[in-house]
């Protein structure tokens, strides 16, 4: 392409691996450090459009950027830029954000992509493996190494996903055409990085077959095994049992009739369950399997028991009549994931055909598309994948078909909205749903509601006990009680604490007490692992449009928990009837609660989080003296 003064830019970017770049006459483009690499791996991932200042700060950063972050992100540009344009490569200023004006084909990420997609739409095998044996050669090894932050994790973990999905279609070719020598080492590789991949692991195992190494297949077989039982607490699936069956040297007699009854073959061509070679007939669809998708059920679940009973009772008298509907509402961070996992295990028995369970990532940038949903769903009712139609209709045609005579629990955690939930719901009656969401979903039909809020008390400190222990609180009553209602019912912030007291039985409770009461410090604390309050209000401020989020910051600044849509405008400079529509807003995404007449409730830890956004604007705004 050409750059504004008309000179030919021919700069490669690669991001699949160790990222670099380089001009046409190999000079390498210097890059800068790894922050400043991953601000330039978001542009060329969406090379050629806009990418707003905001994303870029999110995608380095988090739902909580440093103080200053702003300007170290304008510092980075300015470097990226300066070094970019000397090898005639231009990043341009857009409203909100910038531009990068370079041609997907010199990123290899977008090549790799455009391979694949063009292998997808081919049916003819040898030119689907031709494309997808030059997409796998861009990205044989670790991606995006070593860049930072929540953007490149994420995208580290879709693009490995993609790789593998290529991978494990090209191995299906290869096998199908007898080229085990040439890719077994290929296949060892990957099932190696993949250890609990049972799709890999049945490729490797008839990749060994047909290279005449059956005892190393049954060792795979053995590995992948122990791994499951380790790891996971499973056993191997079906299909890797029926892979089994067939590669082992001396078969039983007993062996199931479909494989005493395969042809008397070469190795290279014996047929393989779960395994599709391409070119053999699929005969129908395979029996609906038993899937058992729950995650585990918290053993320390606390202060929910009427909703639970409440839940259960509802969805296990309903579906006689219907499909049993349950919505479960409210905050971030209120347990309405706990609530739904713990009543769908006590529902195991009233449906016995199964549980499906997907986290819906509503509140993503990039939430979960059901038509992927409906494909992971299939898959594990026993659908061979190269049976499973394309598009949203036709598959959400099969699984409503496949669950008509069935009785199965299915819980879809964390929904966007109706449109989300709508292709995920089975057809007929005998089966339940349990939906979890920030919003109400009023337009499911036939759904019914439940809100949750706050714990109470009592309920609060006794979850506390049941992380930390006992003991500890009952040597410090005082200090527990002041713990207690710095996390205001919150059950993410409870179990955080506790998690937290848990991991440090050094030190007393008063001192974790003190640090929350410190606004400063008091959201630094509520972290652990994955458990983050600050991220989990974040992913409700980011649903707020401009005017919403400005009212959002002003109360946190102004600090009261509670005030009146007369206060709100007066802090915003608006109408009433504008704050009112501002205040709704909070209150559809559990920013806000509505407590009744024109009065509204802020969470402490809500308000502590929304000055923090409001402090952080008001620094920005004063270093660009606007």
């Amino acid at each position: 392409m050409k750059d504004g003064t008309g000179r030919t830019t021919t700069v490669k970017f690669r991001l699949l691996g160790h990222m670099h770049a380089t001009s046409g006459d190999g000079e390498e483009v210097e890059l800068g450090p790894a922050k400043q690499r991953s601000v330039l791996a978001m542009l060329l991932s969406d090379a050629g459009e806009v990418v707003l200042a905001d994303q870029l700060v999110d995608g380095l950063w988090g739902a909580a950027p440093p103080p200053g972050a702003r300007g170290t992100l304008y510092s980075y540009v300015a470097r990226l830029r300066r070094a970019l344009h000397a090898h005639g490569v231009e990043l341009r200023r857009h409203t909100g954000g910038y531009v990068l004006q370079v041609e997907q084909e010199q990123v290899d990420l977008h090549r790799f992509l455009r391979l694949v997609d063009e292998a997808q739409a081919v049916h003819e095998g040898p030119r689907a493996a031709a494309l997808l044996h030059e997409a796998l050669s861009l990205c044989r090894r670790e991606l995006l190494v070593g860049l930072p932050g929540p953007w490149a994790a994420g995208t580290r973990t879709r693009l490995e996903q993609v790789r593998v999905a290529a991978a494990l279609r090209y191995h299906e070719i290869q096998l199908a055409a007898g080229r085990a020598e040439e890719i077994v080492a290929r296949i060892y590789e990957l099932a190696m990085a993949h250890p609990l991949d049972e799709r890999l692991a049945a490729q490797l195992m008839t990749a060994l077959y047909q290279c005449g190494r059956q005892a190393e297949a049954v060792q795979v077989y053995e590995a992948v095994k122990e791994n499951l039982g380790s790891r996971l607490g499973v056993a191997p699936g079906p299909d890797l049992r029926g892979v089994l069956l067939r590669v082992l040297p001396d078969r039983h007699p007993a062996a199931p009739a479909a494989s005493a009854a395969a042809p008397h073959t070469a190795p290279h061509a014996a047929p393989v369950a779960g395994v599709h070679l391409v070119g053999a007939p699929v005969v129908g669809v395979p029996v609906v399997g038993r899937p058992r998708q729950l995650p585990a059920a918290l053993a320390d679940f606390t202060g929910r028991d009427q909703a639970l009973d409440e839940v259960v009772r509802h969805l296990a008298g309903s579906s006689e009549h219907g499909v049993g509907l349950a919505v479960i509402a409210g905050p971030g961070g209120v347990g309405k994931s706990a609530l739904a996992v713990q009543a769908a295990h006590r529902l195991c028995q009233s449906f016995p055909g199964g549980q499906l369970y997907v986290d819906l990532h509503g509140l993503d940038p990039r939430p979960a598309d059901p038509a992927e949903v409906l494909e992971r769903f299939l898959r594990a009712l026993g659908v061979h994948r190269t049976a499973i139609p394309d598009g949203l209709e036709p598959r959400a045609e099969m699984y409503r078909d496949l669950l008509a005579e069935r009785r199965v629990t299915v819980v879809l955690d964390g929904a966007g909205g109706e449109a989300q939930v709508q292709p995920l719901l089975p057809g007929a009656p005998g089966s339940a749903v349990l939906v979890t969401s920030r919003y109400r979903l009023p337009g499911l039909p036939g759904a019914r509601p439940w809100q949750l809020g706050m714990l109470p008390r009592h309920d609060a400190l006794d979850l506390l006990r049941a992380i930390a222990g006992r003991e500890r609180f009952e040597r410090e009553p005082r200090a527990s009680d002041e713990l207690v209602r710095l996390c205001a019912g919150l059950p993410l912030a409870v179990r955080v604490a506790g998690a937290r007291l848990a991991a440090r039985p050094h030190w007393p409770v008063g001192r974790l007490a003190a640090r929350l009461a410190d606004p400063r410090l008091c959201l630094d604390e509520l972290s652990h692992g994955t458990a983050d309050v600050r991220a989990t209000l974040a992913a409700g401020y980011r649903l707020l449009e401009e005017p919403a989020r400005r009212l959002f910051t002003s109360l946190g600044l102004d600090g009261r928990t509670r005030f009146s849509a007369a206060t709100a405008a007066a802090l915003l400079g608006a109408d009433l009837p504008a704050a009112h529509d501002l205040l709704a807003r909070l209150v559809e995404v559990c920013l806000l609660d509505a407590a009744g007449g024109d009065e509204f409730v802020m969470h402490p830890l809500t308000v502590v989080y929304a000055r923090e956004r409001g402090q952080a604007e008001e620094r920005a705004t004063a270093r660009t003296g606007s």
